[in-house]
C-alpha cells in the first residue's frame, strides 16, 4: 500500500539490531526496522513513556514492563523530515488505520477500488460513502468518509451558523462493538449574502467529512458478526446565491469485514 503511493516507512524502538531481525522474521515484517537503543530519537521526539518507575511498588511487575517503552504513535514527514501529521492514541492498543495514515501522508482523499462505495445524487449535489481501508482490525481507528460534490455556483452551510439556516453534516450511530469518534469536517470559507445582509460559512465543490470509528473488545467477546453494517446518516442542504432548495435527510450504509484477532495458521502462543 505505501510502497505504490512512494511513501517510505520505518520502525523504531529501543531493541536491538539483533532482536529487531529476530521479530522481523517471526512476523514477516517487511518494512525497515530501527534500532534506538539508548532511546535518543524516542527521548528527542517527547515520546518515552516516563509514566512507570522500574521500582514503583504501586506498580504490578506487568506494568513495570513497560517501563522506559515509548508511546505508541506514528509520525508523517516530509521528504526534508519536517513532522506534517501525527496519529497517537489515549489508549495504549490503539492503532491508526494503514489507510487512513496514507490518506496524511498524500494529503488527499482518493476513492479506492477495493474498499466499498456507495452513493446517492440529485440535480445539486453528488454523495458517496466510502472508507480508509477495505476492511476492519481490533482496535485499529479507520476512517469513514462523506463526500460531498456539489455543482457548479452552489454551496452549503458549514458551522458555526445563526439560527435558521442549516448545517450540512454527516453522523453514525452507535453500533455494538463499533467506536464512533467525532466527524471531522473540512474549514469552511466566509461568503458575503449582501441580499440577507449576512456573512455566513459555506463550503463548494468537494467536501470531505471523516468519522473515525474503531472495533472494540465488545465485537470479539460477544457471538457479534464480523461483518458490521455502518449507516450514515447525512442531512444536506444546497443553495445558489438566491435560493436553497429544500433540506433532505438521507442515510447510506456502508458493510466490512472485520478481520479476526489471529491470521490463518497463525499460533495462539506467539
Amino acid at each position: 500500500m505505501f510502497q505504490a503511493e512512494g511513501i517510505k516507512v520505518y520502525g523504531i524502538s529501543y531493541d536491538t539490531s539483533e532482536q529487531l531481525l529476530a521479530f522481523a522474521s517471526d512476523y514477516d515484517v517487511t518494512y525497515d526496522l530501527l534500532a534506538d537503543v539508548d532511546s535518543e530519537v524516542i527521548k528527542t521526539f517527547g515520546i518515552l513513556n516516563t509514566l512507570i518507575e522500574p521500582d514503583d511498588p504501586e506498580q504490578s511487575s506487568a506494568g513495570r514492563g513497560f517501563y522506559g517503552m515509548p508511546f505508541p504513535g506514528v509520525y508523517v514527514t516530509d521528504g526534508n523530515g519536517v513532522v506534517t501529521e501525527k496519529f497517537f492514541h489515549r489508549h495504549y492498543g490503539t492503532r491508526e488505520s494503514a489507510g487512513a495514515i496514507r490518506d496524511s501522508a498524500l494529503g488527499e482523499i482518493l476513492v479506492r477500488h477495493e474498499v466499498p462505495v456507495v452513493e446517492l445524487a440529485n440535480e445539486q449535489v453528488k454523495i458517496s460513502a466510502f472508507t480508509s481501508d477495505p476492511s476492519l482490525q481490533f482496535e485499529t481507528q479507520t476512517m469513514v468518509y462523506v463526500r460531498f460534490e456539489l455543482e457548479d455556483g452552489l454551496h452549503m452551510y458549514g458551522r458555526p451558523l445563526p439560527d435558521g439556516y442549516i448545517a450540512s453534516e454527516a453522523t453514525i450511530p452507535d453500533i455494538s462493538g463499533l467506536r464512533v469518534g467525532e466527524a471531522r469536517y473540512p474549514p469552511t470559507h466566509e461568503q458575503e449574502f449582501p441580499l440577507l445582509g449576512v456573512t455566513l460559512n459555506v463550503y463548494e465543490g468537494v467536501v470531505d467529512v471523516a468519522i473515525p470509528v474503531t472495533p472494540n473488545a465488545e465485537r470479539f467477546t460477544s457471538r457479534l458478526s464480523q461483518e458490521v453494517d455502518i449507516p450514515i446518516e447525512v442531512l444536506f442542504q444546497a443553495c445558489s446565491d438566491t435560493i436553497c432548495y429544500t433540506p433532505r435527510t438521507e442515510t447510506l450504509s456502508v458493510t466490512l469485514p472485520i478481520e479476526p484477532l489471529l491470521r490463518s495458521g497463525e499460533s495462539r502462543n506467539r
